[in-house]
């Protein structure tokens, strides 16, 4: 919620404040700066420590680093001093910098705790918790939006961290169980040079870089395409957004539950992973052709794009399922590295997407650009990728 809440409030933000399309992509991509910075140290802390603690220190960063857009970032003092655009850029590099730790942390407990047969199931089951805090934040924007103003919203789900914190801290286990999970406790250090030595690396590497191009897209300009291109109004573009993240949530579980019912029944791992992944980034180029087409109507727009973000949630079980498959007992520090350019790719996607839209006006090509890119995972993922461990 924290970091979908501002490609809504940009809509008001850049009208009050006179921000060019590049200036806003920009601004989007400064939470990926922080989200980058973390990637890695993320990684190995939750590998040396335990997700939950790292993950719990994250919590309590963004949350507190979500009300400083509000209080410190956009005030007459900052506009006076001509400080108002650096300011909004730290405030949102601090977010992305605490919520940079979630997804490392995530996989190394689901590689402490969960059993292996069980692995894509979980992580499906995670990453649809991830995706519903999108649909809940594009659901409430809008209405805390309307009724109290922009600055109420960072202040609010700045506020929600400390419930969320402490549940955590409650439910959440600390250590693995005896001889449970998939044997990550008390890994022993790795050093980069060694995970990137390997081509199965560099398949989930270059997976990841073209799934987060286009999911960052998705998540930090979906509103303004519907505002901008198709018309609608702030409330009707957050509405009609919510629709594909619905999709997204519930075909990241069922991902997951299609890949490990496919091993269960003896599927090869390597089959199930590559076929997976192989739809996930082919299924949607057809939707962004579709997208591509500027007279598009609402109705078929609305259907392709949540075609397009429903099919790419496979790769939960494809390139995500593959990092515990291939280094089991690093699965941390493998999701730091490889999110590492993943959130490099976000930061070029969202900011080329500003200055492509103040260009040209359209957001034809990226669609189409995207589209290719899919096209190119997908054939580095088939020649690369491997499913037995590496490290």
């Amino acid at each position: 919620m924290d970091r979908i809440c501002l490609s809504v409030a940009m809509l008001p933000i850049a009208k009050e404040l006179g921000w060019s399309a590049g200036t806003q992509g920009v601004i989007q991509s400064a939470f990926l700066w922080g989200y980058l910075a973390t990637q890695l140290l993320g990684g190995t802390l939750a590998d040396r420590y335990g997700g939950k603690l790292v993950m719990g220190a994250g919590i309590a960063w963004f949350s507190l680093a979500s009300a400083l857009l509000p209080a410190v970032a956009i005030t007459p003092w900052t506009a006076a001093a001509g400080l108002t655009l650096p300011a909004v850029l730290a405030a949102r590099f601090l977010v992305g910098f605490g919520e940079g730790v979630a997804l490392p942390s995530m996989n190394n407990l689901i590689a402490r705790h969960i059993d292996p047969s069980k692995k894509a199931t979980a992580l499906g089951a995670v990453f649809t918790g991830f995706h519903t805090g999108n649909l809940v934040g594009l659901l409430l924007s809008p209405l805390i939006l309307q009724r109290f103003g922009w600055r109420a919203l960072f202040y609010l789900f700045g506020v929600a961290g400390a419930p969320l914190l402490l549940l955590w801290m409650l439910v959440v286990p600390g250590r693995a169980p005896a001889g449970g999970g998939g044997g990550a406790g008390g890994a022993g250090g790795i050093g980069l040079g060694q995970l990137m030595s390997k081509p199965a690396t560099w398949a989930i590497i270059v997976a990841n870089f073209v799934n987060h191009w286009g999911y960052f897209i998705y998540l930090n300009w979906m509103p303004t395409y519907f505002y901008r291109v198709l018309g609608m109004d702030l409330r009707a573009s957050s509405l009609m957004s919510f629709v594909p993240w619905v999709v997204m949530a519930v075909g990241s579980s069922a991902a997951g539950l299609l890949a490990d019912g496919l091993v269960r029944r003896g599927v090869p791992v390597l089959r199930v992973r590559k076929g997976i992944q192989t739809a996930a980034f082919l299924g949607p180029v057809v939707a962004l052709m579709a997208l591509a087409n500027p007279a598009i109507s609402p109705p078929l727009a609305l259907l392709c794009m949540t075609a397009a973000l429903g099919i790419t949630s496979l790769g939960q079980a494809g390139f995500v399922a593959n990092m515990s498959d291939i280094a089991p007992r690093h699965a941390g520090v493998l999701f730091g590295l490889c999110n590492t350019f993943g959130s490099l790719a976000g930061i070029l996607g969202v900011s080329v997407c500003g200055f492509v839209l103040e260009r040209t006006g359209s957001f034809s090509l990226i669609f189409q650009a995207t589209a290719a890119l899919y096209v190119l995972g997908t054939i580095v993922w088939n020649v690369a990728c491997r499913a037995d461990r590496q490290f």
